[in-house]
């Protein structure tokens, strides 16, 4: 755990393959998590439309399993923010939200 779920804007341009990368490595740096238990993916939608009038966006969603302080939580998404903004121009909508797993019925295999 964590699992890293990167949305995206099909029409982003830039580097997806180092977006990836960079945003894996923030989530290690962190060191709130055993490096082998990170995973991340992700995801290009085809069509969206954002109210902010901006035409393409970066959403991190980062699914943790219960137990984390919120300060914890709160520098994971600053940290992860930060990256995105030094990756993307500032035409790019960015959001960051972790989530927590109900441990009494999340299953892995």
């Amino acid at each position: 755990m964590p699992h890293i779920i990167i949305e995206h804007s099909a029409s982003l341009q830039c580097d997806l393959t180092h977006l990836t990368q960079s945003i894996h490595q923030s989530t290690i740096e962190t060191n709130l998590f055993d490096e082998q238990t990170i995973k991340t993916r992700r995801i290009a939608f085809a069509e969206c439309i954002l109210g902010d009038g901006k035409q393409d966006f970066v959403h991190i969603q980062v699914h943790l399993l219960v137990g984390r302080k919120q300060a914890q939580k709160q520098m994971l998404s600053e940290k992860l923010l930060n990256n995105l903004k030094s990756l993307l121009p500032e035409s790019v909508s960015l959001s960051v939200h972790p989530y927590d797993l109900d441990p009494a019925i999340y299953r892995k295999n």
